[in-house]
């Protein structure tokens, strides 16, 4: 299973760099990251880290609300249209996601698409069955 680590986040200045400080003091490395605002002066914070059992541990523990969730991650092209076609590719598959986000591997190769779905298991069966390639933790993690 793969892992993404959601921290629900006051947006004020230095709230993110708490974070980054307690990955950084347990040389976790962030792989990905996507902030989004909600309301009221909180957003959420999802990251994918080289250690996200540790990490969510350790935010836990310094009194960050810190949660994992199951995320899958396809490998795209890296160019014009890529996205494009990995979207037709996934809605042909009939797989339906509540959050998404990307990372590029290596310029003008391989890019990441992260992807949250309420049912992991179900659409990581759609999603291989019409051909996508799911990346394998090492990958995802960088480890």
């Amino acid at each position: 299973m793969t892992y993404q680590i959601s921290i629900f986040l006051e947006n004020k200045l230095g709230r993110l760099e708490k974070v980054t400080a307690v990955l950084k003091d347990a040389q976790i490395n962030i792989r990905s990251i996507h902030l989004n605002h909600t309301a009221n002066g909180w957003g959420i914070l999802n990251l994918v880290v080289s250690n996200p059992e540790l990490a969510l541990e350790l935010l836990n523990q310094s009194g960050m609300s810190a949660a994992l969730r199951e995320i899958v991650v396809v490998k795209m092209a890296d160019t014009p249209g890529g996205l494009d076609e990995l979207l037709k590719c996934i809605a042909k598959a009939g797989v339906n996601f509540t959050n998404a986000y990307g990372r590029v591997v290596d310029d003008g190769g391989n890019a990441f698409f992260v992807i949250d779905i309420q049912d992991i298991p179900d659409a990581r069966a759609k999603l291989e069955n019409i051909g996508l390639e799911i990346i394998s933790n090492p990958l995802v993690y960088g480890v």
